[in-house]
């Protein structure tokens, strides 16, 4: 549990985002006993219960476990953060990587000495699919090289590359020595870590004694070599953008994905319910969460796709990249974080529909202050809360000067914020997948 404005937030880690109907109907009923009745979706592809109340904690854990939403030891639940693609194994054209992430989720739950680290330390498994979140950094990345004969690419404190002037992957290693590797990279921290308490994170053992220290440290650990000329010169391909929406084809079947987003991430108990009886309907009881917030129905068959996403649209979610609020993200806001200068929540839902048919296929974050609790990457266009119902506008831009990118406009409204955005010209607005080399400035074209 943590502390929040509204009460506290129940963190409901899922293994890959994926929920059964049963499982999701059990959640729903949770919110509406033991909360606010306000779901999350998080960028783990997890779900969060807010405004538990103190006296209903331990009954609500209890709910959960028995809806078999728990941890394998009583001390893994922190740890369990591997990360794969929502369609990880389903659709053609990439390594099916989610064997070795089960087993590396086991380790970390099961090893004693792992579950010391810190419950932000993440671990990414990439099997090269065209649904990824690979923006994100994490402690630890492995990424599929060639699905034809498997070996990963790998990395720390970071993202995997995808331009040409990205840091470079640390080195590479063959599939069957993936789970060696990464539990030699998990050791040599640990090691680290024991005297150097305060530093929770790989990154901060990368600062203090640097990438080329701590391949050697590695490969003395391994005993073979991970440093080679493949390695510096590997490129992840680039994701489909918005691949997350609409419908996909799966893997050797006449069965589609279809995918959706509910507004700002977040649903309430009879909203989970309904998502819940379409996939009992329509999906073989499944339901995969993604780390953008939304949330994918494996499982449909051909007949039903389109179908599919008309419900999806029916209950009030975003299918299309056309929809603002499809790729629109927003933490609590003033309404449950007493860090927030503004109500983003209540503002994003006034922006997306101020944006509605002005601004297609433009990621807009809001953030309550400069912590950006609910995006770890700059997105292509960013609100920064000043004041209530005040903003500053940054675009997402490679040399800064923020960390959001370059200064659009300051403190304006939403309406105004709707107006510099929905006027931005297209060859200035931000890439949904490559940040820009220059932000735009300047006021709005008419």
């Amino acid at each position: 549990m943590a502390k929040a404005l509204d009460g506290a937030i129940c963190r409901v880690k899922l293994t890959f985002g994926t929920l059964s109907a049963e499982q999701a109907h059990r959640v729903a009923d949770a919110a509406r006993q033991f909360g606010n009745g306000v779901i999350e979706i998080t960028n783990r592809a997890n779900l969060q219960i807010r405004g538990v109340r103190p006296d209903t904690e331990n009954p609500l854990i209890a709910a959960l476990l028995a809806a078999g939403l728990g941890p394998l030891t009583d001390r893994g639940d922190d740890v369990r953060n591997v990360m794969v693609s929502p369609i990880a194994g389903v659709v053609p054209g990439s390594f099916d990587v989610r064997p070795l992430a089960l087993q590396l989720l086991e380790i970390l739950q099961t090893n004693a000495s792992y579950q010391r680290l810190s419950p932000k330390f993440s671990i990414l498994v990439d099997g090269g699919e065209s649904v990824a979140m690979v923006e994100h950094p994490h402690d630890i990345w492995l990424s599929a090289i060639d699905a034809e004969s498997p070996r990963f690419a790998l990395g720390v404190a970071g993202i995997p590359p995808t331009g040409a002037d990205d840091m470079p992957a640390l080195g590479s290693v063959g599939a069957s020595r993936a789970t060696q590797l990464v539990t030699a990279i998990l050791d040599a921290f640990i090691d680290w870590n024991a005297a150097n308490p305060a530093a929770s994170r790989l990154r901060h053992m990368i600062a203090a004694i640097g990438r080329d220290a701590f391949a050697a440290q590695l490969e003395k650990r391994l005993n073979f070599s991970i440093r080679n000329e493949q390695a510096d010169q590997w490129r992840r391909s680039l994701p489909r953008p918005h691949g997350h929406l609409g419908l996909l084809p799966e893997r050797g079947s006449d069965h589609r994905l279809a995918g959706a987003m509910p507004p700002l991430g977040r649903l309430d108990p009879d909203g989970l319910d309904a998502v819940a009886a379409l996939a009992a309907k329509n999906s073989n009881g499944k339901l995969l969460m993604t780390p953008w917030q939304s949330i994918m129905l494996p499982e449909v068959p051909e007949a039903m796709a389109s179908q599919t996403v008309r419900e999806f649209e029916a209950l009030g979610f975003a299918a299309r990249p056309d929809n603002p609020l499809a790729t629109m993200i927003s933490c609590s806001g003033s309404a449950g974080c007493g860090s927030a200068l503004g109500a983003t929540q209540a503002d994003g839902l006034k922006l997306g529909a101020l944006l509605r048919n002005t601004a297609p296929d433009m990621a807009v974050h809001l953030t309550g202050c400069s912590k950006s609790c609910a995006s770890p990457s700059a997105k292509p266009v960013t609100l920064v809360a000043t004041e209530p119902g005040y903003y500053n506008i940054f675009l997402r831009a490679t040399n800064g000067p923020s960390r959001f990118g370059k200064l659009l406009a300051a403190h304006v409204t939403i309406e105004e914020a709707a107006d510099w955005i929905g006027n931005l010209p297209l060859n200035s607005r931000p890439s949904t997948q490559r940040p820009l080399t220059s932000g735009s400035g300047g006021p709005p074209h008419a």
